[in-house]
């Protein structure tokens, strides 16, 4: 069927690899690769080089992938709406997020999506603000959440919260009883950094970048659940919005006081969406359901975090 062609070409684009595509497919590599054979034959072009590192994509192949995602989301779209007229919300969501969101506001949320429509898979994929943005811009995903101010063309705020940055710590902490710190302040206790990439500085500022680089840290890590483990062992300070320690600020035993700056003290997470198509029923019940989601658990956080 031409969407299983489509399919298969997409996936090999994402992963540059036929192998991994395969995979993800639960295909064997070799009906991937005779198929996209096939196409290319077919269309009298190569739509990808075939390099040692992978797959890379040809002009015709850019081409050809946006009308594949085109293609399959508008059949998504029709599945999704013949399954409406029989009173069933069924489809694929894919969303992008921020990690945080992953500790305690996305499981829950997802368990509660599953409860109300079971016909619907959900795909929740960590990643990097940015990465999060581009993937709903370039129609990746059909759902992100992410930060602001860096949103871009392709994308729509369906929801945002304030969710400022925060100086996080044991509650037995000499700036712990503050209402409020600066950097310079923070800098001389122990600090432990989220190990963020560059892009960060678009959200953060550069204020954040320029601490860093000046106070040495006592530990770093990609993986936030490490360093809770620290904070919760009162080893020093890291920065974070309050999003991934709800528990554990409402309990009291982690602390979270508001960074000054107007970057750091104005950022908002934002549920967004792709500006330039329609959604699924599927992402549109999702959609719903997260705004409703993001109210409670905002509530939930601190008072002054509201819609």
């Amino acid at each position: 069927m031409h969407a299983a062609v489509l399919r298969y070409f997409e996936a090999v684009a994402e992963d540059g690899s036929i192998r991994r595509a395969s995979e993800r497919l639960h295909i064997s590599p070799s009906a991937v690769n005779r198929q996209i054979l096939k196409l290319e034959d077919h269309l009298g072009t190569p739509l990808f080089e075939r390099r040692p590192d992978g797959m890379r994509l040809t002009d015709a192949g850019h081409l050809v992938l946006r009308h594949a995602r085109a293609t399959l989301h508008d059949f998504a779209r029709l599945r999704g709406d013949i399954d409406k007229l029989r009173g069933v919300v069924s489809g694929d969501v894919t969303i992008t997020t921020v990690d945080s969101l992953n500790v305690q506001f996305l499981p829950e949320t997802v368990s509660d999506l599953i409860a109300v429509h079971p016909a619907v898979q959900i795909r929740v994929m960590a990643c990097d603000p940015v990465t999060a943005m581009q993937a709903v811009a370039q129609g990746n995903a059909d759902l992100g959440l992410t930060f602001s101010p860096a949103l871009r063309r392709g994308i729509t705020v369906l929801k945002g919260l304030p969710c400022p940055m925060c100086a996080i710590m044991a509650p037995d902490h000499a700036l712990a009883a503050r209402e409020s710190v600066t950097l310079d302040e923070c800098g001389a206790y122990p600090l432990m950094y989220q190990d963020h990439s560059g892009s960060m500085q678009l959200f953060f500022g550069e204020e954040m970048e320029a601490f860093k680089n000046a106070h040495k840290p006592v530990a770093i890590s990609n993986t936030l659940a490490i360093l809770k483990r620290l904070l919760l062992g009162g080893v020093g300070i890291a920065f974070y919005t309050r999003l991934g320690f709800a528990e554990e600020l409402a309990s009291g035993r982690l602390v979270a006081v508001p960074l000054q700056g107007e970057r750091l003290s104005t950022l908002r997470l934002c549920l967004i969406a792709p500006s330039e198509r329609k959604p699924t029923v599927a992402a549109h019940a999702v959609a719903a359901h997260l705004q409703q989601a993001l109210d409670r658990f905002a509530t939930g956080l601190h008072p002054s975090i509201t819609a």
